[in-house]
């Protein structure tokens, strides 16, 4: 607002506050739209941090049911291994149930061939010349029974050169230069394939009598052979992924009998995440209900679209699923009832005994048997996938939590520009009312200047009391 120079303006002469009552009248004139306009943005920014409030709790939510939108959520096996030294035993989620003996005959190994100067068993350097320094090559045969030959260049003849030669290639075959000494005057080159009798490789320099090849033993590649329940099975490497449906061994040596594996499913972790799902849902809940609580005077009380999609929420969960089992097909035939106060509770024998008689019902009751399902399109997600999509919608771009804040945040900047508009305006009415009452208070003024006038006039007229 514009300085005035009240105190020279207004008040002189008049015999009363002019500044005082021209601020008075203007704030009398502003004050009840500023309220309104203030109310109003106050209003708005309330509703943005409730949506705020409500996003974290979704957020929550959607994050509890995630642990159960899975197939793979519900397949937890414990595995029990006779043989520990020999093999290591996990389970993934296409395993099941059951007992298993296994018998390892034999391990996997890589082929490991040694390579020195030819008629010499070390080189005696790391950069000792070879070939007269000239450059030369060197064919790796890789593969049995029928091999594919790499030729690499070696540009500098040197061990060292050929080795860093070999790895440039990226072939199935790796190459190394070991220091057998400590004075640096006792190197060898190994070279290491990949295991399994289908990997072993051979070397052949371009030029004759310059290297020589060898393979020590038992460093040739060999198959892990293995005997699972009666069956002999032959493998290249040491994890064996496709003999026991779902199921990995890792073996480290042989055995001298029959191991016992036995596979158990763990209903423990998924009984831990339904019961952690319920904690959640009440929790988002409470909040969500003090927001859009009249009573309680929620900051988003009238917003009947909010409520609508919070309705939502509770009848996904507490409804019969998208994906019904074959006896189970909501969450109260897995023991989760819903009390007289709305929150949901879980009785641990009903859960308990459910997990363990029909875990293939729960699973698809939750995850509709799928894994990592897509937020787009219409879908049976089953209980959980279900809940995450709903509230996935709700975040989105075009989703009503994300619109409603952007409406609200459009709302605020029109309410502030109201808010400026209006400050304008009392800046004009107060100009206004300033110079009505500078103009007043020159009238006055005058009609007092004139005054003095006329009485020192009268004053000064001959014969007057004065002179009687």
């Amino acid at each position: 607002m514009a300085e005035i120079d009240y105190i020279n303006t207004l008040g002189a002469g008049a015999g009363f506050d002019s500044k005082s009552i021209v601020e008075a009248l203007v704030n009398a004139e502003k004050a009840p739209t500023e309220n309104r306009i203030q109310r109003k943005i106050d209003t708005s920014e309330a509703q943005i941090s409730a949506i705020g409030q409500a996003i974290s709790a979704f957020n929550e939510l959607q994050e509890a049911a995630k642990t159960l939108d899975d197939l793979s959520d519900f397949s937890n096996f414990t595995t029990s291994n006779s043989a520990t030294t020999a093999m290591t035993v996990s389970a993934s989620s296409g395993a099941s149930t059951g007992a298993h003996s296994v018998g390892i005959s034999s391990i996997a190994k890589e082929q490991r061939t040694t390579i020195t100067p030819d008629g010499a068993s070390v080189f005696t350097s790391s950069t000792q010349l070879l070939n007269s320094g000239n450059t030369f090559s060197i064919d790796i045969a890789i593969g049995s029974p029928s091999a594919t030959t790499h030729s690499v260049a070696v540009s500098t003849a040197t061990p060292q050169g050929i080795v860093d030669a070999i790895n440039a290639q990226g072939l199935d075959v790796s190459a190394q230069l070991i220091d057998q000494g400590t004075a640096g005057t006792n190197y060898v080159i190994q070279l290491v394939g990949k295991s399994g009798t289908a990997n072993q490789f051979s070397f052949t320099p371009s030029v004759n009598s310059m290297l020589s090849a060898s393979t020590p033993s038992a460093q040739a590649a060999s198959d892990a052979t293995i005997t699972v329940n009666g069956i002999q099975f032959t493998r290249s490497t040491n994890k064996i992924e496709d003999v026991i449906p779902g199921v990995t061994l890792s073996i480290n040596s042989t055995t001298s009998s029959d191991a016992s594996v036995t596979i158990t499913q763990d209903t423990a972790e998924v009984k831990t995440k339904i019961e952690s799902l319920v904690s959640t849902y009440n929790n988002t809940m409470t909040v969500l209900n003090g927001l859009t609580d009249a009573e309680l005077e929620g900051d988003l009380k009238g917003d009947s679209i909010f409520k609508r999609s919070v309705d939502q929420i509770r009848d996904t969960l507490i409804g019969v699923s998208s994906t019904p089992g074959t006896t189970i097909t909501r969450l109260s035939d897995i023991g989760v009832s819903i009390t007289k106060t709305g929150t949901l509770e879980v009785s641990d024998s009903t859960l308990t005994t459910a997990l363990s008689n029909s875990l293939p019902d729960v699973r698809k009751l939750f995850s509709a048997d799928t894994e990592q399902q897509t937020n787009i399109g219409d879908a049976s997600r089953g209980i959980a996938g279900d809940i995450v999509k709903a509230i996935a919608d709700l975040k989105g771009s075009s989703g009503y939590l994300t619109t409603k804040t952007a409406a609200l945040g459009d709302d605020i900047a029109d309410y502030r520009e109201e808010m400026t508009a209006l400050e304008e305006r009392m800046e004009a009415l107060q100009a206004r009312y300033t110079k009505q009452f500078a103009a007043m208070n020159n009238v006055v003024n005058e009609m007092n200047n004139t005054r003095d006038n006329l009485i020192s006039s009268f004053e000064n007229l001959p014969f007057t009391s004065k002179n009687k």
